[in-house]
């Protein structure tokens, strides 16, 4: 069995990826003007955790995963966070992401685009990697721009 420090191969950061796009996919247009996220947590090359943006006041895909997690059972605390989206970083309907991720004590976390909403736009990445948590960027960049692309579409100028 693979040590969680060799999963930074790209390989298994591009087939956990795929698993969160099929997640995010899922939702579709059922997450009001939030984007249709999708997340898993891997502990030791496995899936502990799946979670998908809810409709709006409801959790989002990182938050969905973790309670996927508890529910089976699963310590989550030094595994590596695969997200479609940046987490967020700022109080709205729900709380930020980025302080749950950090509060869990995840080890990476692996997004496939920035999030380009103003108040996230690199702050999610800024304090996931101030707190020592390694971040990995633009995994399966073109695949999550392309199932996001009517969402994305909001956000140019």
């Amino acid at each position: 069995m693979k040590q969680i420090k060799e999963l930074n191969m790209r390989h298994d950061d591009e087939q956990f990826m795929k698993k969160a796009i099929e997640l995010g996919m899922q939702v579709k247009g059922l997450t009001g003007d939030n984007p249709n996220v999708g997340c898993v947590i891997v502990m030791e090359n496995h899936i502990i955790g799946e979670g998908n943006t809810r409709p709006p006041g409801g959790p989002h895909a990182e938050i969905s995963a973790f309670l996927d997690a508890e529910l089976h059972n699963q310590p989550v605390e030094g595994a590596i966070l695969y997200s479609t989206v940046e987490p967020c970083s700022f109080f709205g309907r729900t709380p930020p992401c980025t302080s749950a991720i950090i509060q869990k004590q995840i080890k990476q976390v692996v997004i496939g685009i920035r999030d380009p909403h103003p108040s996230v736009s690199g702050e999610g990445v800024r304090l996931l990697k101030a707190t020592g948590i390694d971040v990995v960027e633009d995994v399966c960049q073109e695949e999550v721009r392309g199932y996001l692309a009517e969402w994305l579409k909001s956000y140019e100028v």
